[in-house]
């Protein structure tokens, strides 16, 4: 069953139209145009997942950092 990239709403294809129509918002696409949007809306999803790991990492890395330069001074 594919799913509206808008409102993940359900997609029915419309063989009138030879286009994926979504039952909640309406959106309308052909099957190339839907299976792209959500290879695109992936790929940026990997990409911001990543980026924040990178942040929490680097974040991770200062704390400890900090404690061990706290515990040479005591």
């Amino acid at each position: 069953m594919a799913r509206c990239p808008e409102c993940v709403g359900v997609m029915e294809y419309n063989s009138n139209l030879k286009m994926m129509v979504c039952t909640s918002c309406g959106l309308t696409l052909s099957r190339t145009e839907l299976d792209r949007t959500w290879k695109e809306i992936r790929e940026r999803n990997i990409e911001e997942t990543d980026e924040y790991d990178k942040k929490k990492q680097k974040k991770k890395e200062w704390l400890e950092w900090y404690q061990s330069s706290n515990k040479n001074k005591y």
